[in-house]
C-alpha cells in the first residue's frame, strides 16, 4: 500500500492529525493536500471529536511548506493553481468549527508556518525556528502569509518579517502574539493533546459559533461584527440549558 501522507488518531475526544512525510519534511505535496482536506473533511463529521490536534511527525520538522518537487507541475501556467488549492485547505482548517491546535514540535517555515497561522492555537516548542523565508528564494508568502501576519502583529513587524525572511526562535514569536504558548523541548504534543482534551470537555455548538463569530466578524467593522455576535449569542442560548429552565 501507498504511504498516508496524512494520518488521524482518535484519543478519548480529541483527534490527532499527523503530516506523515519525515523524509520530505514534512512538505505537503499536491496528494497530501488532498488528504489533509480529506482529514478535515471527515473529522467535521465524527461527532466523537471534538478538539483537534495537528502536528508533523518524525519530530524535526512541523511542516516546511509545499514540495514543489513531488505532484506539482511548478509551471507558470499552474501556481496560480497551487497557490489557490494550499489556501482553500488552509481555510478549511481556519474555519473549521472544532477548536484546532498546532503542537509545533520542529521548525515551521514558509507554508508550514502559514499551515500554523490557519490553526486557532499554536503551542511550539522552545527549540523550534519559524520563518517566511519565500523573499530569500525570489518569491512571496502564498498560502495566506501576507494576509493574516499583518492582522495579528500590524503591518510594520508583518512587514519585516517577510522583507528579511529571517527566521526567528519560538519565545520571539511568543513576544509577537504569533504563537499561544511556548513549551520545553519533547512537551509540544503531550502539552496540545491536554489542551485540547479539556475543550473537549465544552459544548460543541457553543465552540462553533465562537469561533464563527470571530472569524466572520475579524474582518468587518465592529457594528456589523456586533450583529453575528448576537445572532450567533441566540443560536447559542436555543440550544443552551437556560432555554430549557
Amino acid at each position: 500500500m501507498p504511504q498516508q501522507d496524512i494520518l488521524i488518531e482518535i484519543q478519548d475526544s480529541a483527534a490527532v492529525v499527523s503530516i506523515n512525510r519525515h523524509e520530505r519534511r514534512n512538505a505537503l505535496s499536491a496528494d497530501a493536500l488532498e488528504q489533509m482536506d480529506a482529514a478535515f473533511a471527515r473529522l467535521e463529521t465524527d461527532e466523537s471529536v471534538r478538539a483537534v490536534v495537528l502536528t508533523g511527525a518524525g519530530g524535526s520538522a512541523f511542516c516546511a511548506g509545499a514540495d514543489l518537487e513531488q505532484g506539482f507541475e511548478a509551471t507558470e501556467e499552474n501556481v496560480r493553481a497551487i497557490v489557490t488549492r494550499g489556501q482553500a485547505v488552509f481555510q478549511r482548517i481556519e474555519h473549521f468549527p472544532k477548536p484546532v491546535i498546532a503542537a509545533v514540535t520542529g521548525y515551521a517555515f514558509g507554508g508550514g508556518f502559514e499551515l500554523m497561522l490557519a490553526c486557532d492555537i499554536s503551542i511550539v516548542e522552545e527549540n523550534v525556528s519559524l520563518g517566511q523565508p519565500e523573499v530569500i528564494r525570489g518569491l512571496i508568502p502564498g498560502w495566506g502569509g501576507t494576509q493574516k501576519i499583518p492582522r495579528v502583529v500590524g503591518k510594520q513587524r508583518a512587514l519585516e518579517i517577510m522583507l528579511l525572511g529571517a527566521r526567528f526562535r519560538a519565545p520571539q514569536a511568543l513576544a509577537m502574539g504569533l504563537v499561544n504558548q511556548v513549551v520545553p523541548r519533547g512537551q509540544g504534543l503531550a502539552a496540545a493533546l491536554d489542551l485540547a482534551k479539556k475543550l473537549a470537555k465544552n459544548p460543541a455548538a457553543p465552540m462553533a459559533l465562537i469561533k464563527d463569530a470571530v472569524l466572520r466578524g475579524a474582518a468587518l467593522p465592529l457594528d456589523q461584527g456586533l450583529l453575528i455576535e448576537a445572532d450567533n449569542f441566540a443560536a447559542a442560548f436555543k440550544l443552551s440549558d437556560w432555554n430549557k429552565s
